[in-house]
């Protein structure tokens, strides 16, 4: 199945050679969860988390198909659009 990425921030460097503007398709079996793509991104590596602790301890925020608040073990659907980008600070 075919998965849209936008990447944002330092993870624009866990996408494909030849990503335009932290974007791109990448194709994982049926099943897939957003963990799993993770690792295939090479995400937990990168980020040395798990990809369960990417998001819940490093509190980096995950968007499937325009849902936020998705967990690593949330099952992916072919032509889902994945947005992961780190938490947002700030204020007082």
């Amino acid at each position: 199945m075919d998965i849209r990425v936008h990447l944002f921030s330092i993870l624009q460097d866990c996408l494909p050679p030849g990503s335009k503007r932290g974007q791109a398709t990448v194709t994982l079996p049926e099943g897939a969860t957003v963990g799993d793509l993770m690792v295939h991104l090479g995400i937990d590596v990168y980020l040395g988390y798990s990809p369960q602790a990417v998001i819940e301890e490093a509190g980096w925020q995950v968007s499937v198909s325009g849902r936020f608040g998705a967990t690593s073990d949330k099952v992916l659907q072919d032509g889902d659009t994945v947005l992961i980008m780190p938490h947002a600070s700030g204020g007082q």
